[in-house]
């Protein structure tokens, strides 16, 4: 989830909105048409078929379970929905699938959050080198706090101005846009927050979506994605779906983002929840593949008015295009969710009042950035309309900087009498700290599952006893050796190496202590200064969380990552690839196109585990049957969801 959430809907934060809206984008509402160009067609192959295109279906919130147990549920597949684009089969095993390739254990990043997951998968590495290590974080060298998603102006100008996001990602590292891009092909990309390089095929979000996000209409912007998808391939075919033959970009991201934010405030059972949508997203897909009469969009004549469906679009689709059989269609996800109470949220709030009570107690003044926000005052609102934006530099007496990141809290550390970009040390900066923070959480119930310190270029778990009257801290333990090594948090040594670790030249944005929410007793962090949190629980408006991400935990890490060739119907169940990340996405889509090379050529100085490889050898051998399970991280067919 990423869209501003607004405070109660007032005239003066629509006109904010509608006006920033229009200085950010010059007015537009549409994307201007991408010509086509034979020249630019890149020629790939999968299994020695020839692939010439990837289309990309980006779910946020989307976990594996939730996947497995929807085909599980759906036993008469829709043509081009995704029992049967997957071709997926229901025993008393599990699930299988005769179409698709999945994996098995499919992880994201950590924290495992909007921001984060997304540009790694789009950059093939991990935080630490691309920059963006939460939708909350803290740049050391530039002296200047990110909060991408909360009550705050980053919330508008990250949707609003073009290339802040962009900006903000190392310019050390290439999108998979740019790679395409400097390969001679072309990309679409749908709604979706990472698009350097995409050039004119970024398709931002409409004022009509914007509203239908703020207005809880989770469901009018996502069936505002699929009419923008149809209408970029449109003038992507010289303005019409003609009788010639559909053409495709090299890549098309298509983001759905309504899952993720349907799932986080529904209430009692985010699980039925998350089931409900994902059928409506099934109905989606499937009129995107094989095509529907009228795709229409959701429009607003004013923001008070009600949405009417505007501009239909008689699609053909897909499937019986020639183009269908040089595709693979890849669906993925960025994180998961857990369970949590939206009440005993820890907040930046919280931690600044405990910040100035023991501050006096160790010796060292302790002063607590805490962001500027965008609230529904005239002069926030006079400043938004007129841009006079902060720029997320953090106060000049700030010597600590705290983000949240749901399951994770993130604090940063200045070295006493030194700076930001100084190492603190360990023993005189964060000791002292830690141990009174620590104390001050447990004694209001809100100790955390681990504490992880950054050293050099790793974690290290950070135990500690706490006797109901003070907390002493335990020499560090690395993450192999602690009880994070372990099935329930999938991938922890990795994920947590590769927000760690960097190059010089990569940004400073790793955090110096990481705190897990305790997820058995459903705590998270989040900003309470974020109306789901602080107003009282009314349907008709705003919507409290029920449950959140950004843990190591399984239930938040776990995502589908699935890979078809479009066309290709087979008759027996196919096997599946043990474990991957989600970085391994963009080097695959790049060694499908024939593209590779250039990946490994721009990361050649980073350590393998710290970015993506190749699955294609993986897929071709699954294809072919080439390998048994077992054998070179190919597993059995079937996958059976949890029971959460």
């Amino acid at each position: 989830m990423w869209i501003f959430k607004y405070a109660e809907p007032t005239i003066r934060v629509i006109t904010a909105l509608l006006v920033v809206s229009l200085l950010g984008q010059g007015g537009c509402t549409t994307s201007p048409p991408i010509q086509y160009s034979g020249s630019k067609v890149l020629k790939g192959s999968l299994n020695g078929h020839a692939i010439q295109h990837v289309v990309v279906f980006a779910i946020d919130g989307l976990k594996q379970d939730t996947l497995l147990q929807h085909l599980m549920r759906n036993s008469a597949p829709k043509p081009g929905g995704l029992q049967d684009l997957l071709g997926a089969q229901v025993d008393a095993k599990g699930v299988s699938l005769t179409n698709g390739i999945a994996v098995r254990q499919a992880v994201t990043v950590f924290p495992s959050y909007t921001y984060p997951a997304w540009t790694s998968m789009l950059t093939g590495l991990f935080p630490g080198s691309h920059g963006i290590t939460g939708n909350s974080l803290f740049f050391r060298k530039r002296e200047i706090a990110r909060y991408y998603t909360e009550y705050h102006v980053d919330a508008v100008k990250v949707q609003m101005e073009n290339d802040f996001l962009s900006n903000d990602i190392s310019d050390q590292v290439k999108t998979l846009y740019e790679y395409i891009g400097e390969g001679g092909g072309q990309s679409i990309v749908v709604h979706h927050m990472v698009e350097r390089g995409s050039g004119q095929g970024a398709i931002r979000l409409d004022h009509s979506t914007m509203w239908s996000y703020q207005q809880n209409r989770n469901r009018a912007v996502d069936e505002n994605t699929v009419w923008e998808a149809v209408q970029a391939l449109q003038n992507f075919n010289g303005g019409t779906q003609k009788e010639a033959d559909l053409k495709l970009p090299s890549v098309m991201t298509i983001y759905f983002s309504g899952l993720d934010h349907a799932e986080h405030i529904y209430p009692e059972d985010p699980e039925r929840g998350r089931l409900e949508y994902l059928a409506f997203l099934d109905d989606l897909i499937a009129k995107f593949i094989s095509g529907d009469r009228a795709i229409t969009r959701n429009d607003y004549a004013t923001p008070l008015s009600e949405p009417t469906k505007a501009d239909p679009i008689d699609w053909r689709g897909l499937g019986d295009e020639p183009v269908m059989q040089q595709t693979v269609f890849i669906l993925v996800s960025d994180h998961g969710h857990t369970p949590i109470d939206w009440d005993k949220a820890l907040g930046i709030e919280d931690l600044k009042e405990a910040f100035e009570d023991f501050s006096s107690e160790v010796g060292r003044e302790y002063h607590l950035e805490t962001p500027t926000l965008v609230d529904d005052s005239a002069f926030s609102v006079v400043k938004s309309m007129f841009g006079f934006f902060h720029d997320g530099t953090i106060s000049a007496d700030a010597n600590v900087v705290a983000t949240v990141n749901g399951g994770a809290l993130g604090l940063y550390v200045k070295h006493d009498q030194g700076e930001w970009t100084d190492t603190p040390d360990y023993k005189k900066d964060i000791e002292p700290m830690l141990e009174h923070l620590l104390l001050t959480l447990h004694k209001n119930q809100q100790g955390p599952e681990s504490v992880l310190y950054k050293q050099e270029g790793r974690y290290v778990l950070i135990p500690y006893r706490y006797d109901g009257s003070g907390v002493r801290l335990l020499p560090g333990v690395n993450i192999d050796q602690s009880p994070l090594n372990d099935p329930a948090y999938p991938m922890a040594e990795r994920r947590l190496k590769g927000l760690a670790w960097r190059l010089p030249t990569d940004p400073m944005s790793a955090p110096d202590i990481i705190l897990l929410a305790d997820r058995a007793k459903r705590l998270t962090y989040l900003n309470k200064r974020d109306w789901r949190v602080i107003e009282g629980l009314d349907m008709s408006k705003h919507r409290h969380f029920h449950s959140d991400h950004g843990h190591l935990n399984a239930a938040d890490s776990l995502v589908p990552m699935i890979f078809v060739r479009g066309g290709y119907k087979g008759k027996q169940a196919l096997a599946t690839i043990c474990e991957a990340s989600l970085v391994d996405v963009t080097p695959t889509i790049l060694d499908i196109l024939g593209k590779l090379p250039s990946f490994d050529s721009a990361l050649r100085n980073r350590p393998d585990e710290t970015k993506g490889h190749s699955l294609k050898d993986a897929l071709d051998r699954i294809v072919t049957h080439a390998h048994p399970s077992g054998e070179k991280n190919i597993c059995a067919s079937h996958m059976k969801a949890t029971a959460s």
